[in-house]
């Protein structure tokens, strides 16, 4: 029986006992713990939600009552006053206008659930700009997107909207009501609305973090608080629901079910709240209790189980520990077990291999610390190449001052800045600043040459100049134009400029030259040519990666424009070089 442990996958062996075990073992005793607890949490719930709803619904009723009643007192009333617009005597015109007014302030000033009445009569008059009334005329009535809603109905609640208000934008809900003469006759509509803070404050009541609809006897959703998170299809399922009140569950998205309980009132109002169902469950202390108990006896059961397989794993491990322990010991290795064909026989196996390996290196180490310290001699002469050079320079620049070569004199001092800049000591990142004189030397060098036919402009963001780019990167392009680019050619221009675009920093480069050839993207037979652009287009690829790197187009006037999008470097440290020991070309 034991044998397995040599040959069976690790791997198979410890999940296909152990997992297996544990995981059948907590899977049974979970579902038989939910499936006790999970039904009567959800009936006390819904009991205890039931009871809070219908205490709410008489509340909120006693409210949306009220608001109609002011309603239908103001229809009345306005009747009677019988406001005419058309009134020749100006007094009693102005007398009707100021008790219309009052009238309907009076409402807005009766209880803080109104904000503001709005009148839609065929003679519109001006009211108080500062009072809650607004008169508007009857045309207008059905330009509103809630018309629909009261068109073929003598009065409606209207569903939460928007308004303008002294105070800015204010979410509202509104009662209309048509106004008929003793007549008959329509001649106007009142709509009063009414603060939806104050319709949620009544179906909130004293509970916190709830979600709550309510929806009028046509179905239609009135005001809401919290997110329900329901779908179309529920809520029309509410709509076809007969019962005055009741709980449901049902499944309100892909994700969760949830427990729905409503209550309606006498009117047919019908009051909604929805409760994750994950929420009843998460909050049961029974049910953690049950879950803590189970999983302590697992853990239990689990620890002799995890305990007799566990020896038999740490057998190999730690006789392998003992072998390790005998370094540098040489020739040790063949006493390691050879029995073993599993991960474990890898494992010894591999490690006679390294040690083997390791014997061989240290056989080679004397060696290649010799190679070492001639590598560091070499460096160190180097070192003294570029000084050599910078003083030769400085020294033809003297002579050229004394024999009155001025132009020889200004190329040398040119030459000399841009050796030492494209030296830099040996670093492969540089300031944009000392990149931009590089460049701007070397076409200072080009104009002596071209005289007034080469013309240049650099135009350089100074928030990047701090910034740092790999060393030469420009350099390349610009050669590239006035060598072939006004190859044949008695005048040219280049434009270089340097943006900060976002996080990246963009490079232009532009030439009114004779453009690219239209092969020039494609592979050579032959390696001729164009060593400096592809170093830097292999540079950057190596330092940075997609979607850094260099484009090279047309430009519409004639000519060439690159554009080279690097990254902002604050500091040196953030760029790890990288070296591709596999491609020669890197």
């Amino acid at each position: 029986m034991f044998t397995m442990f040599k040959r069976v996958r690790i791997g198979r062996l410890f999940f296909g006992s152990f997992a297996a075990f544990i995981a059948v073992l907590l899977l049974v005793t979970s579902w038989i713990s939910y499936s006790l607890t999970s039904r009567e949490l959800a009936d006390n719930t819904a009991n205890y939600q039931q009871d809070l709803l219908n205490e709410l619904n008489k509340r909120l009723v006693i409210q949306l009552n009220s608001i109609e009643q002011m309603s239908l007192a103001a229809y009345r009333n306005i009747d009677i006053i019988g406001y005419d617009q058309l009134e020749s005597d100006l007094f009693e015109r102005n007398r009707r206008k100021t008790d219309l007014e009052k009238l309907l302030a009076g409402i807005t000033y009766s209880t803080m659930m109104v904000q503001s009445v709005y009148l839609y009569t065929e003679h519109p008059f001006a009211p108080d700009s500062q009072g809650p009334i607004q008169v508007f005329n009857l045309e207008k009535v059905r330009e509103e997107d809630w018309f629909p809603e009261i068109q073929n109905n003598d009065s409606a609640w209207i569903k939460e909207r928007t308004i303008q208000t002294m105070k800015g934008q204010m979410p509202v809900i509104g009662f209309a009501r048509k106004l008929y003469n003793n007549s008959g006759i329509y001649y106007g509509m009142l709509l009063l609305n009414v603060k939806s803070s104050e319709i949620q404050n009544l179906i909130r009541g004293e509970t916190e973090g709830r979600s709550r609809l309510l929806f009028d006897a046509g179905g239609r959703e009135i005001a809401a608080i919290g997110d329900s998170n329901l779908q179309e299809s529920e809520l029309e399922k509410l709509k076809l629901v007969s019962e005055k009140s009741g709980s449901a569950r049902l499944s309100a998205n892909k994700q969760s079910d949830s427990l729905l309980v409503w209550s309606k009132s006498p009117s047919n109002w019908m009051l909604v709240e929805v409760t994750p169902w994950k929420n009843i469950i998460n909050g049961s202390i029974q049910l953690a209790l049950i879950l803590l108990t189970v999983g302590l006896s697992a853990i239990i059961i689990g620890f002799f189980v995890t305990y007799f397989i566990s020896r038999q794993f740490t057998k190999p491990i730690k006789l392998l520990l003992a072998f390790m322990g005998k370094l540098p010991d040489r020739g040790f290795t063949t006493d390691l077990p050879k029995d073993y064909t599993n991960e474990f026989g890898n494992l010894f196996n591999g490690y006679r291999k390294q040690m083997e390996r390791i014997e061989e290196l240290m056989d080679s180490l004397k060696a290649q610390h010799k190679r070492q310290r001639e590598a560091e001699i070499q460096a160190l002469q180097a070192m003294i190449n570029p000084h050599f050079l910078y003083n030769t320079l400085d020294q033809l620049n003297w002579l050229a001052i004394d024999s009155g070569q001025d132009k020889i004199s200004k190329i040398l001092s040119l030459m000399g800045k841009m050796f030492r800049i494209g030296l830099s000591n040996g670093e492969t990142l540089i300031p944009i600043a000392d990149e931009i004189t590089h460049v701007e030397c070397y076409l200072q060098i080009q104009q002596i040459r071209w005289g007034d036919r080469l013309s240049f402009t650099l135009n350089v963001d100074e928030s990047a100049r701090d910034l740092f780019i790999p060393r030469l990167t420009l350099q390349p392009f610009i050669e590239n134009a006035i060598i072939h680019g006004f190859h044949g050619r008695k005048t040219g221009e280049i434009r270089v400029s340097v943006q900060l675009v976002n996080q990246d920093i963009q490079f232009y480069i532009w030439d009114n030259g004779v453009g690219l050839r239209p092969d020039w993207n494609q592979p050579k037979v032959r390696k001729t040519g164009g060593y400096g652009v592809r170093n830097v287009k292999e540079r950057i690829d190596a330092y940075f990666g997609p979607p850094y790197g260099v484009q090279m187009a047309k430009s519409e006037g004639g000519g060439t424009v690159v554009t080279v999008l690097l990254p902002q470097i604050q500091y040196k440290e953030q760029v790890e070089e990288r070296y591709y020991v596999e491609n020669t070309d890197h």
